[in-house]
């Protein structure tokens, strides 16, 4: 649905002047990972044990991400799954 202006600056400073419990932070949490589309990554296994986590680094969306390239690489020499999303809305990176 739409929010006013108003009512969106209300509820941020709301939240800012008298912050969010673990409860509150929760829902906000599940309701915007489920406000996307969300991906399933398919199982990943070495030498058939599953590996119990996906990772991502997230980044800011700053020019010239240094930090990533490194990383990634890094990351995924410990056995993780790094899918590394790209945010390709962002038009100058």
């Amino acid at each position: 649905g739409n929010v006013k202006d108003y009512q969106m600056s209300a509820w941020l400073m709301a939240i800012c002047l008298n912050g969010m419990n673990e409860e509150e932070t929760a829902a906000l949490t599940e309701a915007m990972v489920q406000s996307g589309d969300v991906m399933d990554w398919p199982k990943h296994e070495i030498d058939g044990e599953e590996l119990p986590h996906k990772v991502d680094k997230h980044s800011t969306g700053g020019v010239g991400d240094k930090v990533s390239l490194i990383l990634a690489p890094l990351v995924a020499s410990f056995g993780l799954l790094v899918p590394m999303m790209a945010g390709r809305g962002l038009g100058h990176t």
